[in-house]
């Protein structure tokens, strides 16, 4: 009788790919919403097995991608906050409407599958979430690169669009100061081109009432002059305490002026009619200051200030 006898060196050993266990207790459900700055991931909950407060984690391609804690659950679905990030890869790959294993406690026993690119060391976890308003600020999240891995960038998305209400005022020939707070609307579209530099294009309307002329210039009360200005700008974005974010500009600005009757042969004083819109026509260099100040994750509230905008006061949007 013989037998035969098979070796295995120990190279082959050392090269033969590493068999994962399943590791109990995985379940899967579906990412349905990731906020603009990837912080906040709202995910079904079709096991019904997460809960408020829950540590968990969530796993694609058998490869932890971070840690997470559920902040509220309502119809269904479960809203989680990220406390950090074990891949970056991994992390970056999550998009909308992907299935992914989720792993409830202690991961301790997920160890060597976590990457080499863990950014933060484990340590005794804590509640950081205390009550749903949490969800929504920065408490409990730890800074990380964006998907690019770039850490210089104060504002890490590339996009920043704004919505404002502003006051724009001029001199009429009477002498009187016209225009009042909120007659001016105004938005923007700035982009990151690169670390904390944006380029920023602005656009703002107005309609100013009794503009050329006013009654006591003894012209015709209620004439009014709508007033266009396109800017284009270019910022610098400095990270002030409280996040907040302060951006001086310099810049060049076009403005257009509709006045149809101003002007006119049977004004009173045509030629200063014409000499107050002609001022408001000029084009040339601008320069100002933009505060953001973080409300929410991907949005801040926003206040404009410059020669091209007067005082404007909105809301603005990060993607």
């Amino acid at each position: 009788m013989s037998y035969s006898v098979l070796a295995q060196s120990l190279v082959e050993d050392a090269t033969k790919p590493l068999e994962i266990e399943t590791t109990p207790g995985l379940f899967t459900e579906t990412i349905k919403i990731i906020s603009g700055s990837r912080k906040i991931f709202i995910l079904s909950n079709n096991n019904q097995q997460l809960g408020v407060g829950d540590f968990i984690s969530l796993i694609y391609q058998d490869k932890m991608a971070l840690r997470a804690v559920v902040a509220k659950t309502h119809q269904g679905q479960a809203g989680i906050k990220i406390l950090k990030i074990y891949s970056l890869s991994t992390w970056s790959k999550l998009t909308k409407n992907l299935d992914v294993q989720i792993l409830r406690g202690d991961d301790s026993g997920f160890g060597k599958k976590v990457e080499k690119e863990i950014v933060t060391e484990a340590s005794d976890e804590k509640p950081k979430i205390e009550t749903e308003d949490d969800l929504f600020n920065s408490k409990g999240i730890e800074e990380i690169g964006d998907l690019n891995d770039s850490n210089n960038r104060h504002i890490k998305p590339d996009n920043i669009v704004s919505a404002m209400l502003g006051t724009f005022t001029a001199q009429n020939t009477a002498g009187d100061r016209v225009g009042d707070f909120g007659n001016q609307f105004a938005a923007s579209w700035g982009y990151q081109f690169t670390d904390n530099y944006f380029t920023e294009f602005y656009f703002s309307s107005v309609m100013l009432k009794d503009f050329p002329s006013g009654a006591g210039s003894g012209g015709t009360a209620g004439i009014s002059t709508r007033v266009n200005t396109t800017s284009v700008r270019l910022k610098y974005n400095i990270k002030a305490p409280l996040y907040s974010f302060i951006m001086p500009y310099v810049g060049f600005r076009f403005s257009e002026v509709l006045s149809p009757n101003a002007g006119e042969a049977s004004a009173p004083d045509p030629e200063a009619e014409k000499k107050r819109i002609d001022e408001l026509r000029k084009s040339g260099p601008v320069f100002g200051v933009t505060l953001l100040r973080r409300l929410v994750p991907g949005w801040f509230v926003k206040l404009d200030f410059g020669t091209d905008s007067g005082l404007n006061v909105g809301v603005a949007i990060e993607f």
